[in-house]
């Protein structure tokens, strides 16, 4: 791939010389992004997705990637999101982005968005980037990806530190934008956009300019465009470096919080009555910042939601510490304090019949046998290389999954009342309880199946059905759900 000109609707950034220098910032973007992707676990006969918007940073992802193909042994399929938001200079990004993937020889996939799907008081910018992610999701589902490529750079994440810290926030969110998720990989996130845009000028990568990101309507483009220079001239030259170091070391300290406050669940937590119930005693003695997370992760096993409780909440819950009462906690959920137990649930709640000595959760480590007392079972789950189908054992339920489950923090749990999932072949969800009586399952035995939650979501109902958004697309890697069982309780259902 040599240097080219580029067309008349593309523009390059200002500045820059074609010499040595220029030679130097390409090798080391073209290194940092080899290194990022070798990390995350891409490597030969992968399908990797490349989300390119027609901007330069995007633009010069996609430039890196095909210099790297060969030497990874990966194979590229570019996406694009049009958004329908900006009319004929949108049909010009995806007609340049289509030419580009053309040129380098690689298939190209287009997703148009509808904005009169937007929720009542949903802002622009929420719907697009939801709606984005949701769609590059089905696109690498359809191609069999197993990672989407986006573009974000240093820059960017010095942006999303800043914007945190202006509206008040704690460690997760001076993380910032983290490396990987899921199966969305950064590769740029460490190069800053002088670099990127030097490189686009070396190589001469043909790019389109959203008038958008010069509006001052948007709060991250005055952060943008006046503060962070201003920062930069007047206090810190290096500032976005510094900001991108910043969160960097938070992400470290989140994530041993995180992990400390899922050890402290794990010990000190138990499911009962459709709530999760925490010890006073064992959460007046972690500390602050772990049972702040403990907390925060109850609430979220308890309500199956998303939406996170405010500094006010924890604050009112940390006061239960010390005195009886009760919290009024988002969606209807209450914190409440009864002798020496804090239980989060909903008041009055019907809860299941949990299964005898039903554990609140057990952790699954692919590739290990975990084993399910209340059934006298075992699970296992694990990757299964392309064109490898089982056979069926005749001991053995086996279900084959997508991949990226592995992806997620895998448990094993007993149902809670409010559970909800989308079984296979089902357009919406469905509560657990209808669940269990459309398919006859006693009442007596529903506490005793074990749930696969990846993340915070049902992954499978094993022995019944697996959810519809972990199924396998029917080609490529797979991920094989085993569940082997003994004695009378373990005569499980194969309806998947």
């Amino acid at each position: 791939m040599g240097p080219r000109k580029t067309d008349a609707s593309s523009r390059q950034p200002a500045g820059g010389s074609t010499g040595t220098k220029n030679k130097v910032r390409k090798v080391s973007i073209l290194h940092r992004v080899e290194k990022a992707l070798r990390e995350a676990g891409v490597g030969p006969g992968q399908r990797l997705l490349a989300a390119v918007s027609g901007g330069v940073d995007s633009m010069v992802l996609l430039d890196a990637l095909a210099c790297l193909r060969e030497r990874l042994g990966v194979r590229l399929h570019v996406a694009h999101v049009h958004h329908g938001l900006r009319g004929r200079a949108a049909d010009g990004d995806a007609a340049l982005v289509v030419a580009e993937a053309a040129r380098l020889g690689l298939g190209v996939s287009i997703a148009r968005l509808h904005p009169g799907g937007r929720g009542p008081g949903e802002s622009v910018q929420v719907w697009a980037r939801a709606a984005r992610y949701r769609h590059l999701d089905a696109i690498a589902e359809r191609v069999g990806a197993s990672h989407i490529a986006v573009a974000h750079t240093q820059d960017d994440q010095a942006e999303t530190v800043l914007l945190n810290l202006l509206r008040g926030t704690g460690p997760r969110g001076l993380a910032g934008i983290p490396p990987t998720r899921r199966r969305i990989l950064r590769p740029l996130l460490q190069v800053p956009r002088a670099e990127v845009e030097a490189y686009a000028t070396s190589r001469q990568v043909a790019f389109r300019l959203d008038a958008s990101n010069t509006s001052d309507v948007y709060r991250r483009n005055r952060v943008r465009h006046h503060l962070l220079p201003l920062l930069a001239k007047e206090y810190n030259p290096r500032i976005v470096e510094s900001l991108a170091g910043l969160a960097g070391l938070m992400r470290e300290d989140d994530s041993a919080l995180a992990e400390a406050a899922d050890r402290f669940l794990g010990e000190s937590a138990r499911t009962m009555d459709g709530a999760v119930v925490l010890e006073v005693t064992a959460l007046a003695a972690a500390p602050p910042a772990v049972a702040r997370r403990a907390v925060h992760a109850a609430f979220r096993q308890a309500s199956q939601m998303a939406h996170s409780l405010t500094r006010r909440h924890l604050e009112a819950l940390r006061g239960l510490l010390s005195r009886e009462g009760a919290v009024r906690l988002p969606g209807g959920f209450v914190g409440q304090r009864a002798g020496g137990k804090i239980r989060i649930g909903r008041p009055g709640a019907e809860s299941p019949t949990p299964g005898p000595d039903a554990p609140a959760k057990i952790p699954v480590r692919p590739g290990v046998w975990t084993a399910w007392p209340p059934l006298a079972c075992r699970i296992r789950v694990r990757p299964l290389p392309a064109g490898r189908v089982p056979l069926d054992a005749p001991t053995r339920w086996q279900a084959l999954l997508s991949p990226r489950l592995l992806l997620e923090r895998l448990n094993l749990r007993a149902w809670r009342a409010g559970d909800r999932f989308r079984p296979l072949g089902m357009q919406g969800q469905k509560k657990l309880q209808d669940f269990f009586v459309d398919a006859k399952v006693p009442r007596g035995q529903r506490g005793r199946i074990p749930l696969l939650t990846a993340g915070d979501r049902i992954a499978s109902v094993l022995g019944h059905r697996i959810a519809e958004e972990f199924r396998w697309g029917g080609r490529g890697a797979a991920c094989l759900l085993e569940v082997e069982y003994s004695g009378e309780q373990g005569q499980l259902k194969t309806d998947n």
